[in-house]
């Protein structure tokens, strides 16, 4: 617990700390942004494979419950993995 301070006339003069929030903010300067290199444009990958095995899958994807991207994109990361 704080201890009761005797209010003088010293203890009144002294000079009372501006809060962080009343304060003006000081001039901050933005980083420096480092040069954007152009990206190469994005184009879809597109492979032949046979029929039996876009059906296998289309019928994996039809049972993990996702679209035939999001599975091949799971496939590729899984093949990343090993």
């Amino acid at each position: 617990m704080a201890k009761a301070l005797v209010l003088s006339d010293e203890a009144l003069a002294a000079p009372v700390a501006q809060p962080r929030a009343a304060q003006t903010p000081a001039k901050v300067e933005p980083p420096i942004k480092a040069a954007k290199l152009p990206k190469a444009p994005q184009v879809p990958l597109q492979i032949r494979i046979s029929a039996n095995d876009a059906k296998a899958i289309k019928r994996a994807a039809l049972e993990a419950d996702q679209t035939i991207s999001d599975f091949m994109l799971a496939c590729f990361h899984a093949s990343m993995k090993k």
